[in-house]
């Protein structure tokens, strides 16, 4: 029984020696004695367990690769979203005004259009007032020229009066001659003749009067005759007066029949116009309100890029927890950056540590490791002799820096072996790396320096 538990303690002592270094999937159980079955066994699942591991880390390794590029795309998407929604959000405001105005248009319309119809009742009463106003131009044009026929009528009548008054003045003139020759005749009579004298006499008065009537007649007539005269001129001033105003109302006429048939023509635009605008309006307020509806799918798009491009941060953030959480194992790669790092102090031998040999040392060293990103040494307290060293880099103010207290410095000099660290993300190349650390001793094996390098796990595992 005693001779079991130490077999099976020497058989599961590389187990516990690969737990406290990192998990080191490359362990592999002897395969003979006694238990060469369990060995085989346990060989064959750690195998498949490792690779399992690694196919998660190569994937893990590409998605947090495609991280960026994804957060990347997600925020221009987003940037785009944004823009689209800010002028989807500008195209509705400008619509929604656009319906505004056009709704006003069309209530304007209809306003014209009703004032139109009180426009056209209008045109139709002053055509019915400027048909009366002919008329009645007409109607006193008639009475004029009646008027002044009368007036015609009336001169003729007073110079027929005027030659009949002449008359009875000729006859009068000659009956007062004749009564003077009668007085005269009376008088040579005598006695006999006095009776006859006063005949004569009284026939002289008779046409005395007569002659004065007559003077009265013709005073009355030239009066007469003189106020036809003016009212005649009156009547002719009236008749021409007439006349001009029966052109202008026919011309009024003819103005209120062209301008009520343009108006008419007028009217049937506004219509029309307000029958437009009306169905314009209600063509805009669809387009807006469909115009509404893409803002708000654009502001619902929005919000979706913007949980895109958080989900695509969180991406890089939990490839990172897995590849933290994968990469504490320890594959075949990180075996072979530490047997490099052993063939390499064995191959220096160093007795102390000098700048440009060291330089010269580590340079060969990244020519010959395509692996490695940047390697450098320490003296046996941490303080940095060597420059930083890289493919194609040589930077000498890392001299001198001070890493005693960084972990792969106290690790390699506690552990006094090679110590390779867990994953992690490298702030210069933001690549995932694994750090290897070894302490170098002279042949007396007294601790000089520590040498660290810092391996790129992607380049070394081929991804």
């Amino acid at each position: 029984m005693f001779y079991c538990h130490r077999t099976l303690k020497a058989f599961l002592q590389p187990m516990a020696q690969a737990a406290r270094e990192g998990y080191d999937l490359t362990l592999r159980l002897p395969e003979q004695g006694s238990l060469a079955d369990a060995g085989r066994l346990i060989n064959g699942w750690i195998k498949g367990f490792a690779d399992a591991v690694g196919k998660a880390v190569a994937a893990a390794i590409q998605l947090s690769r495609q991280a960026p590029a994804l957060a990347a795309l997600a925020g221009k998407l987003e940037a785009r979203a944004q823009s689209q929604q800010q002028g989807a959000q500008a195209i509705a405001e400008a619509s929604a005004a656009l319906a505004q105005t056009v709704q006003s248009i069309a209530e304007g319309a209809a306003e014209a259009s009703a004032f139109s119809g009180q426009v056209a009742e209008a045109v139709a009463k002053a055509r019915e007032d400027g048909a009366e106003n002919s008329r009645q131009v007409l109607a006193i044009g008639e009475s004029t020229d009646a008027l002044t026929r009368q007036m015609k009528a009336l001169r003729e009548s007073s110079l027929s009066i005027s030659e009949v008054v002449e008359l009875i003045k000729q006859i009068a003139d000659r009956t007062r001659l004749l009564s003077l020759n009668a007085a005269i005749e009376a008088a040579r009579a005598g006695e006999q003749g006095r009776g006859f004298a006063v005949v004569a006499d009284e026939v002289r008065k008779l046409a005395d009067q007569t002659m004065q009537a007559t003077q009265n007649v013709e005073t009355l007539l030239a009066t007469i005759q003189q106020q036809v005269g003016e009212s005649g001129e009156t009547a002719d001033r009236m008749a021409h007066l007439v006349e001009r105003g029966v052109e202008l109302s026919s011309a009024a006429g003819v103005a209120v029949e062209t301008a009520a048939a343009d108006i008419g023509t007028l009217i049937g635009h506004v219509h029309a116009i307000a029958e437009a605008s009306g169905a314009q309006s209600e063509k805009v307020s669809g387009i807006a309100s469909r115009i509404g509806a893409v803002a708000s799918e654009s502001e619902a798009q929005l919000a979706d890029a913007h949980a895109l491009s958080q989900s695509a941060g969180q991406v890089r953030e939990r490839s990172d927890q897995l590849l933290s959480a994968l990469g504490r194992f320890r594959f075949e790669g990180h075996q072979q950056c530490r047997r490099m790092i052993e063939g390499v102090i064995d191959a220096w031998r160093l007795e102390r540590i000098e700048g440009d040999d060291i330089d010269r040392r580590l340079v060969e060293l990244c020519r010959a490791q395509g692996a490695i990103e940047m390697v450098c040494v320490t003296d046996r307290n941490g303080r940095q002799l060597s420059a930083d060293v890289a493919p194609g880099h040589f930077d000498a103010d890392g001299r001198k820096n001070n890493w005693s207290d960084r972990s792969w410095f106290r690790d390699a000099v506690a552990a006094d072996d090679v110590v390779v660290s867990d994953l992690y993300r490298s702030v210069d190349t933001n690549e995932y790396c694994f750090t290897v650390s070894a302490p170098l001793k002279d042949r007396q094996g007294t601790l000089i320096g520590v040498i660290e390098a810092d391996v790129n796990f992607s380049h070394l595992t081929g991804l």
